[in-house]
């Protein structure tokens, strides 16, 4: 038996030795001259890519066999850490959000931070002039601008075709309020009218909020929206249907906490943008700020535990965007409401919790403000304050804001800092989600009249 058990292993042996050789010698490169490489003209930006990727050996196998004997001084002194493979892609999305926002003159720049409303269902040329003169970023649909299914698709496709004839071409955020319950944009036969979110949470399972953010964004983004004004994050303080009410998921923070990131994963996974709303709490609140400015008088330690964790949930688990509510936290800031107060927005979202996505403004046309802050007011304390993308309806001319935004600058009440943040977090945001492209930024023109650099 074991001389058997040799010879078979011996011939196994043989037989591998032979089918190496044989690879070897099928796969043998032919002995000829090679072909000489095309030279092309590459954009700075590529090799600025192509510098970061050979400084890391991005893409590259290590294909030496030999092993290095240990030097002295890398016997007495640790090897320097390499970044990993996620700090290296975030150093290249930062090069190509830096050449688009090279080639934005500061026109085109504070276009980026407003998102409008628009009239009627059809396309139009008060449409285009909002793209192509004033170069906003973004566009929300009301359920006036609804009829079908296939016009609502018509219009997204030709909003977003006429933002690629922009240069640089930067495709809009599409927004809509989706939330579920009473709170619904598209109210379609072909749309799912779910019940409100409060009653989600009444099966206790973080899969049906999941489940039911992924039907609900799957249905938007097949109408052409990139973006959804939900999950409500505020606490159900007060059962009262003309402010927060069943569009919150109940009363515990932790849990609604848990039910938002569980919300955050069903609409990325749909690849549409969520947008947790109202920061840092609305809940407590029983004025509607549609009409009038609400003012809570908790204390900040009882907000922390109560209010602010949803929030802080959402933020630690990866959420892209923030909307503000405008309320005002007497204890925190007794001069303005979250919207316009930095003390809240820069002081404990952005460097307390460490959010670094985009800060939507909720409707500046709301009584809470309109009736309290003058507009130009308002646009100052705005972009102090770190809001990236102001939300503008009806009562407004866009054309008049971004006058009023240049004004401010010129006489310098608002820096270029504060105008050229946003606008990178914008387009940060618009990178990861794929509105533009990585291959877009060698397509941009190195002779646009670009403004002066804000950095």
């Amino acid at each position: 038996m074991m001389r058997i058990f040799l010879c078979i292993m011996f011939f196994s042996i043989g037989a591998l030795l032979f089918s190496c050789k044989t690879i070897r010698m099928d796969t043998a490169v032919p002995d000829k001259k090679a072909e000489e490489p095309r030279i092309y003209e590459v954009p700075e930006i590529v090799h600025e890519v192509k510098k970061t990727q050979e400084k890391y050996s991005i893409g590259e196998e290590t294909q030496s066999t030999q092993v290095e004997e240990p030097s002295e001084k890398s016997a007495e002194e640790p090897a320097e850490p390499q970044p990993s493979g996620t700090d290296i892609h975030e150093k290249e999305d930062e090069l190509i959000v830096q050449r688009y926002l090279q080639s934005m003159t500061l026109e085109e720049r504070v276009g980026q931070r407003f998102i409008s409303n628009i009239e009627g269902s059809e396309f139009s040329d008060r449409i285009v002039s909002l793209i192509h003169d004033e170069h906003i970023g973004g566009i929300i649909l009301y359920p006036w601008n609804v009829q079908d299914v296939h016009q609502v698709k018509n219009l997204t496709e030709t909003i977003q075709r006429t933002a690629y004839e922009n240069n640089p071409p930067i495709p809009l955020f599409i927004c809509v309020d989706q939330e579920g319950g009473r709170v619904n944009a598209f109210k379609l036969r072909e749309t799912s009218q779910l019940s409100p979110p409060f009653f989600w949470a009444q099966h206790n399972e973080p899969f049906f909020i999941e489940a039911a953010a992924y039907i609900t964004c799957s249905e938007i983004s097949k109408l052409g929206c990139n973006m959804n004004f939900a999950p409500v994050l505020d606490l159900y303080g007060h059962p009262d249907k003309t402010i927060i009410g069943d569009r919150s998921m109940g009363k515990d923070p932790f849990t609604i906490g848990t039910f938002g990131i569980s919300y955050m994963k069903g609409a990325k996974r749909a690849g549409v943008i969520p947008v947790v709303k109202h920061f840092p709490g609305h809940g407590s609140s029983t004025v509607d700020s549609h009409h009038s400015l609400p003012v809570v008088e908790k204390d900040e330690s009882t907000l922390r535990d109560q209010d602010f964790k949803p929030f802080q949930m959402a933020i630690e688990s990866g959420a892209d965007a923030v909307m503000t509510a405008h309320v005002l936290f007497n204890q925190i800031d007794p001069e303005y409401p979250v919207t316009l107060s930095s003390r809240i927005l820069r002081g404990i979202l952005r460097e307390q919790f460490g959010f670094q996505g985009i800060v939507i403004s909720d409707g500046m046309s709301m009584g809470a403000l309109s009736n309290n802050f003058e507009i130009t007011e308002t646009l100052k304390l705005m972009f102090k304050a770190g809001v990236d993308l102001i939300l503008v309806h009806h009562k407004y001319n866009l054309a008049d804001l971004k006058r009023t935004v240049y004004e401010l600058y010129e006489h310098g009440e608002i820096t270029q800092r504060e105008i050229n943040e946003g606008v990178e977090r914008i387009l940060k945001i618009k990178l990861k989600y794929g509105l533009i492209s990585k291959d877009t930024v060698f397509l941009l023109s190195d002779d646009s009249q670009s403004a002066p650099d804000l950095n």
